[in-house]
């Protein structure tokens, strides 16, 4: 939605009420990652396609890292080049953080411990899932791969690498358009 936050695919509780938006991994970084781009002003241009979009572009922390910036596992793998195949970026997560919110994004704040018991990979496009502090699980909205020309197979093996790297959930569940994707779908996915 134009007042949804595209967030982290992270599902702890967040200080920021915009939760309607897509979920990628490190939210804007998501993009970032699977485009090559590693410098402040390729994140700068990512920010404005992400509002031209429809959506509100952003980064997190929490309350437990510092600098607290760095409490986004996908940019910590990211910055430390430990996801392969993915040039580390330029900068480091207080640069980011301040880049995207001088290109109007928001930086949340997460509350809490890792507690996600399960990966939802979503191909419902435009639909998402809120996070759930109660509940909590990993949101990848797959879908966002078409709507922003990614590299499918690239973003959901960083995906799979990301949760697997933290220790997270090895448990997925897809959720798919009620009807059955096509062909079509698949090979207009891909291009």
């Amino acid at each position: 939605s134009p007042q949804g936050l595209m967030k982290c695919v992270d599902g702890r509780p967040s200080d920021h009420s915009a939760m309607d938006g897509p979920k990628a991994l490190g939210g804007v970084y998501s993009i970032a990652t699977n485009r090559g781009v590693t410098d402040i002003e390729g994140l700068k241009k990512i920010c404005e396609e992400v509002k031209e979009k429809g959506s509100i572009p952003s980064c997190h922390g929490d309350e437990h890292a510092h600098p607290a910036p760095m409490g986004c596992g996908f940019f910590k793998l990211w910055s430390q080049s430990k996801l392969d195949g993915i040039p580390a970026p330029q900068f480091d997560s207080e640069e980011g953080k301040a880049a995207i919110m001088e290109a109007g994004g928001v930086y949340e704040c997460l509350a809490g411990k890792h507690e996600e018991k399960v990966v939802y990979i979503n191909f419902v496009e435009g639909t998402t899932l809120a996070p759930n502090g109660d509940d909590q699980a990993f949101v990848v909205d797959a879908w966002l791969a078409g709507k922003y020309d990614l590299d499918v197979p690239k973003y959901l093996v960083a995906a799979a690498s990301t949760v697997e790297q933290l220790g997270g959930p090895l448990k997925a569940k897809l959720i798919v358009p009620s009807a059955p994707l096509t062909p079509e779908d698949v090979v207009g996915v891909l291009k």
